[in-house]
């Protein structure tokens, strides 16, 4: 093992893997009356066969954020209707889509319901499904917005204590707000190069290693705990106990960037870290990964936010030859005619 190695009191990366919960309670939208299911805030008797169908997307290999979602979507259309879903009718779907403020309400709590129906219908718990003909609005196309170079300085500089690690990561290593607030200490481990890996839980519970740079590891370690999760609440019941969800990492950092005059949000970060090492290394496989989208068709979005390669390609285009007697001049708006012109 190298000094750098031995001087981190850290696993080697054949032996990651995700530990045990340490010495922390559940996040309360976790806590259920049966202590199985994601979304215990959520009442499970509101909606008939809800639980069965959560059971079945965990079999499924869902992620617990998914199911989470799944089982709030179906509790809010419950309310909404004023009655159990499980019976409702397809012009009461049409009318409580209708009454959803935005097309992006719309299209994400559409996604959510739509599978419920088609297992109901799956399992000859419904004879129909009212959710077959419900329109999904299509997700508009919008290009990656990084920050820029000074107001990271800025933002780096004049950050306090507690958002510090979490703009770094952002920055640096391109974790997703979610994944910072689910870091715990033993996620950080260093092979036998000295180079400092974390190992990341990201959407659909799929987990990733990502290089954290030497200087910043340096930068992070003081405000880790020897243990457990690495970034805990401050203040509310659960102070000092639970961890941070991805929902304060993303506010309390967003507040900030307000507040400091940046009109970036948290999420700018990543964008910034997937435009450099795409502009670097013009490997997608390698941004895809180290982001860990899906897709690689979310990666290639990058590639529209500043196409340096399409610029360097065009410009070494080969000019038009040049013809004796063939210079170009100086054309009047007035010798500017249309090519049909009646006589």
């Amino acid at each position: 093992m190298t000094a750098t190695a031995a001087a981190h009191p850290l696993r080697l990366v054949g032996d990651v893997r995700r530990p045990r919960q340490v010495d922390h309670l559940p996040d309360p939208s976790d806590l259920t009356v049966d202590d199985e299911l994601p979304g215990g805030c959520y009442p499970l008797h509101l909606a008939s066969h809800l639980t069965e169908h959560l059971r079945w997307m965990r079999r499924c290999g869902r992620g617990r954020r998914t199911i989470r979602a799944r089982r709030r979507a179906v509790v809010r259309l419950a309310e909404a209707l004023g009655t159990d879903p499980a019976g409702a009718t397809a012009e009461q779907l049409d009318a409580w889509q209708d009454q959803l403020p935005t097309l992006r309400q719309v299209r994400w709590a559409t996604a959510m319901i739509r599978p419920y129906y088609a297992w109901l219908h799956a399992k000859g718990l419904r004879a129909d499904n009212p959710a077959t003909l419900l329109p999904m609005p299509p997700a508009p196309t919008r290009l990656p917005r990084p920050m820029t170079e000074p107001d990271l300085a800025r933002a780096i500089v004049e950050a306090p204590a507690r958002l510090l690690p979490w703009l770094l990561l952002g920055g640096w290593v391109g974790l997703r707000a979610g994944e910072i607030a689910g870091l715990d200490r033993e996620h950080f481990s260093v092979d036998p190069n000295g180079q400092v890996w974390a190992s990341v839980i990201g959407k659909g519970d799929k987990q990733r290693n990502v290089p954290v740079p030497g200087w910043l590891w340096a930068d992070l370690l003081p405000y880790l705990p020897p243990g457990g999760p690495c970034f805990r609440r401050v203040r509310g019941p659960g102070k000092g106990r639970w961890r941070v969800t991805g929902q304060h990492v993303s506010q309390y950092c967003n507040t900030y960037l307000r507040n400091i005059g940046l009109p970036d949000t948290f999420h700018a970060l990543r964008h910034r870290l997937a435009t450099i090492v795409l502009e670097e290394t013009g490997d997608l496989r390698l941004v895809q990964d180290l982001l860990g989208h899906a897709q690689l068709s979310t990666t290639a979005l990058y590639t529209r936010v500043r196409p340096t390669r399409m610029a360097r390609a065009i410009a070494a285009l080969p000019p038009p030859p040049t013809r004796p007697n063939r210079g170009l001049r100086a054309v009047d708006a007035g010798e500017l005619i249309p090519m049909a012109q009646s006589s």
